[in-house]
């Protein structure tokens, strides 16, 4: 005997449905802010999106040579080097052992974490310095940009308010680098004198 459909099943399948339509509605909304979110690498500084194509590729290629996110400041340490110091960092690799002297299957890439591996402390601080480097030529930049803009009332506002996070920031990060003392800076115009001073420095500029 055929059955018919109870009126709970019906109930049931109608729930069902609009649990169903829902679900399929928030994944919709999901996938759209997914959509528009930028992706950024870490450590990275420009989130332009053409930046990012270029770091997640570049990434891509080293992460399937066998690096991986931890060497990166070794290895920025060590682009920063000129070549005869890495021709000399790599005639001060030991020999190898004997009995792998016929291997032929031994790449660039394997010869290059073998490197980062061996000077991983002096690369890293290399890393550290080079990264420090390219933050302060930025600023620069932007300051030098800045103060060609900038009138007599402006730099007697700046002298009114206190340093910027980025200001201080970049202040600790040089104190560090050079080891120096964190200054006592009582306003913007102050800080912005102390970190342009401290960069025309010849010492700073040897400074590795």
């Amino acid at each position: 005997m055929e059955q018919k459909p109870t009126t709970t099943a019906g109930t049931d399948l109608e729930q069902l449905a609009h649990q169903l339509d829902r679900t399929l509605s928030q994944l919709d909304q999901t996938e759209r802010r997914f959509a528009d979110l930028q992706i950024t690498p870490g450590e990275t500084t420009f989130r332009d999106p053409k930046n990012a194509y270029h770091q997640i590729t570049i990434g891509a290629v080293l992460t399937a040579r066998g690096l991986s996110a931890h060497e990166a400041r070794a290895l920025d340490g060590l682009l920063s080097m000129t070549f005869e110091e890495v021709v000399a960092l790599i005639q001060d690799m030991p020999d190898e052992d004997p009995a792998e002297e016929d291997d032929d299957s031994e790449t660039i890439a394997d010869g290059l974490i073998a490197i980062l591996s061996r000077h991983a402390t002096a690369l890293e601080n290399r890393g550290r310095y080079a990264d420090w480097r390219r933050s302060f030529d930025r600023y620069r930049t932007t300051t030098d940009r800045l103060l060609s803009d900038m009138t007599e009332e402006d730099l007697e506002k700046l002298s009114k308010r206190p340093p910027t996070r980025k200001q201080l920031s970049l202040i600790r990060t040089t104190c560090t680098q050079l080891r120096l003392e964190f200054p006592t800076l009582a306003n913007r115009a102050d800080a912005f004198r102390w970190l342009r001073d401290v960069g025309a420095n010849t010492r700073y500029r040897e400074r590795r």
